[in-house]
């Protein structure tokens, strides 16, 4: 685990700073025609980017009705509703996200107080877990005074460790720890090959869970840490 950091630094966690370039990686994967619903989720709700910090966003129940996806279901297909990690001490509800006002993968914050910390957020723009492509589940570290979230244990998984995934049909779907690895924050733009490999196509059924490392500058941490898993038989 890292060093906890002090509870009275003015943290902010950037959860998902790396993901300023993932629309070009998402571009790579052919997956274009989404802009319109990222931008404009098709709900009458305002965008989450405008909602006060630690809302829900816009379309949080389901998925939108355009735009395509990197996997390979369609909005029909149930959506991912809550995550079991026992050697991580997650057990948390699952909330679809699309982008924030930077371009990065959204992630919902709030006082510190507010469930939202403990709450995990899915790429709904990705593959749905147990679709083949690589699903994404983020969660934060901390909260703003240091104290723990939802990912603060994620380090302790390893591979052949379990994660289950319970859909709104109230399926439950088993994923095995493959790879537990930690990345300086990449800086390659659209080719860069960490996030291709969270983020890019893929040939079997697989979620990966992230979350930040490293050390804190005072506006982010230096890293991210990412758990790859793989659907079980």
């Amino acid at each position: 685990m890292q060093t906890r950091i002090p509870p009275r630094r003015p943290l902010r966690v950037h959860l998902l700073s790396i993901l300023a370039g993932l629309w070009a990686v998402i571009a790579l994967a052919g997956v274009l025609f989404m802009v319109e619903p990222l931008v404009s989720p098709p709900t009458s709700a305002p965008p989450a980017q405008a909602r006060p910090a630690g809302a829900t966003p816009a379309g949080a129940a389901t998925l939108p009705e355009r735009g395509a996806q990197q996997g390979t279901g369609s909005p029909q297909k149930p959506v991912p509703v809550w995550i079991n990690a026992p050697k991580a001490n997650i057990n948390s509800s699952v909330v679809p996200v699309g982008i924030d006002a930077q371009g990065a993968m959204a992630a919902p914050e709030g006082a510190n107080s507010s469930p939202v910390w403990f709450q995990t957020f899915w790429w709904r723009y990705g593959a749905m877990p147990g679709q083949i492509g690589n699903a994404v589940i983020a969660g934060h570290l901390d909260r703003k005074d240091g104290s723990p979230a939802i990912f603060w244990n994620l380090s302790k998984l390893a591979p052949g460790d379990s994660v289950f995934v319970r859909t709104a049909l109230g399926v439950t779907l088993h994923f095995v720890v493959t790879a537990v690895t930690t990345f300086a924050n990449p800086t390659g733009g659209v080719a860069d090959p960490t996030l291709q490999r969270i983020f890019g196509p893929a040939q079997t059924a697989n979620l990966n869970l992230i979350t930040c490392a490293g050390d804190w500058t005072g506006s982010e941490y230096t890293k991210k840490l990412v758990v790859f898993t793989t659907l079980a038989p």
